[in-house]
């Protein structure tokens, strides 16, 4: 993982990395298998509903594309009290903001833009803000799961170097032995020397270093396998939180394009200062019917002609009377549908790629293959 060359560099970009990190260690047990592969089947069923949701918002964004296709097919006899209605909304709204431009407290468009997320608000505001504090911690947590894992990979390093210089000396060891047990016999035949204490010693030294070494080799060794444990584990956990990046980072780009924002204090800014232009407004609208009059009269023709959503046409009527207008609601519902694709579709592979990892385990482990593929139906089956 380079944790060894980058140890005193800079940190790695977490959110650069892949989505799911795969495991490098050896499983050692049954439980250790399962517990991976209800891991790996539950990030499945995350990504699973994921999907469904953005589904429903991609079949909402279709559904008014279609009214857009249904609105420019109507037949110039049925359109004109249409266009009529909506052409009473901008004539009202043109003679308000004149009035508004007086003390104006937020531009026309801003305000439109708020009163049709009104609705939404404050859980809009809720669910962007609490995004992005989980966008935060998710981050903190990866960093510090990264941080623990790249530690672990280095003490396995570690482990391996030592391992290897403890064969090192084993060599060593030998050898020297080897040529003293040569050198005194050499000394015994050749200069008739007593050598039986030498080779007492020589033979007490050996021994004991053996023992030291294999003790010592044993330990390390042990230190080793609960070192792979405890990555799988990590891993684990690492792939589990790198799901909720992904979707996390997805939501919060969702909308912020949606809202048109950069941040949820954008947002609450925004919200905040409508509120006051809407009650400086309703207080001028008390002494006017002709604005809610036009909407309702413009949404009951629109509800008339199994329009699917009306209540958005009432709030863009410049759209109904502009076909340049009407492009451009085009065009900009094109693109949150397309942001919507690209979502699912990352979703998707995502989803593949955990499906890929169980492939993996029961490529690595046949004898299981049977028990794997049983999960697997089970929870295609859910």
């Amino acid at each position: 993982m380079g944790f060894l060359k980058n140890i005193f560099k800079k940190k790695e970009n977490i959110e650069e990395q892949s989505p799911l990190d795969f495991f490098n260690s050896q499983i050692k047990s049954d439980e250790e298998r399962r517990k991976f592969v209800t891991a790996a089947f539950m990030q499945m069923k995350e990504i699973s509903s994921d999907i469904d949701s953005l589904r429903a918002e991609y079949n909402s964004i279709t559904s008014f594309l279609n009214d857009c296709d249904e609105i420019e097919r109507i037949p110039e006899d049925i359109k004109m009290p249409i266009e009529d209605a909506a052409n009473d909304i901008i004539t009202v709204k043109a003679n308000r903001e004149k009035y508004y431009l007086e003390k104006p407290l937020m531009d026309e468009a801003l305000y439109d833009k708020m009163d049709k997320i009104a609705d939404d608000m404050p859980e809009a505001y809720d669910k962007l803000k609490d995004a992005e504090e989980f966008q935060g911690k998710i981050k903190s947590d990866l960093r510090r799961v990264e941080g623990e894992k790249q530690a672990y990979y280095y003490r396995r390093h570690e482990l391996n170097s030592m391992i290897k210089n403890i064969i090192g000396v084993l060599i060593v060891a030998s050898v020297s032995f080897v040529v003293c047990m040569i050198l005194l016999l050499v000394l015994a035949v050749t200069f008739s020397m007593d050598v039986k204490i030498g080779f007492l010693l020589t033979v007490t030294i050996i021994i004991a270093v053996y023992s030291f070494l294999f003790v010592k080799g044993r330990d390390l060794r042990k230190e080793s396998d609960k070192l792979d444990r405890t990555i799988i584990k990590i891993i684990q956990l690492q792939n589990s939180v790198k799901i909720r990046l992904v979707n996390n980072t997805n939501l919060l780009d969702y909308l912020y394009m949606k809202y048109e924002i950069d941040s949820s204090k954008e947002l609450k800014e925004d919200y905040d200062l409508y509120l006051s232009e809407r009650h400086r407004r309703e207080q001028y609208e008390r002494t006017e019917v002709e604005l809610p009059a036009a909407k309702r009269r413009l949404h009951s023709l629109l509800k008339n002609l199994q329009i699917n959503d009306p209540i958005s046409w009432v709030h863009m009527p410049e759209a109904i009377v502009d076909k340049k207008e009407m492009v451009e609601v085009r065009h900009e519902m094109i693109g949150r549908r397309q942001k919507i694709r690209e979502q699912i579709e990352e979703n998707t592979k995502n989803a593949e790629a955990v499906r890929d990892e169980i492939k993996e385990m029961i490529r690595r482990y046949p004898k299981y293959s049977d028990e794997l593929l049983g999960m697997m139906k089970d929870f295609e089956s859910e």
